[in-house]
């Protein structure tokens, strides 16, 4: 069964379609990224044909996933460190000089 852009985009219009719209995210951006192979897909699919994710496969999920959000969180700290830190000069606005010409 393929399934159209347009029903897609229909069903989403439901208020009742945010795991649907948060599913389509994460695939979205999985789909971009080199690492989520073909095999990821083909486990994927057979999951959704099967129509439930075991308990032990879920919590091993939320255990990879809290992971990933702190190594997310990590890096954003890092970052604002490295722009926030004594001696680093936030990048100031450059000053504009008009000069008239009286030629």
């Amino acid at each position: 069964m393929n399934v159209s852009s347009n029903e897609l985009l229909l069903a989403l219009r439901s208020p009742k379609s945010g795991w649907l719209a948060t599913v389509l995210c994460a695939l979205d951006e999985a789909m971009r990224d080199a690492d989520f192979s073909e095999h990821h897909r083909q486990m994927l699919r057979q999951t959704l044909d099967v129509g439930a994710v075991p308990a032990a496969v879920a919590a091993a999920a939320e255990e990879r996933l809290s992971q990933f959000e702190r190594g997310v969180a990590e890096t954003q700290l890092d970052l604002a460190a490295a722009i926030f830190e004594p001696g680093n000069r936030v990048p100031s606005r450059p000053i504009l000089t008009l000069v008239s010409n009286a030629a």
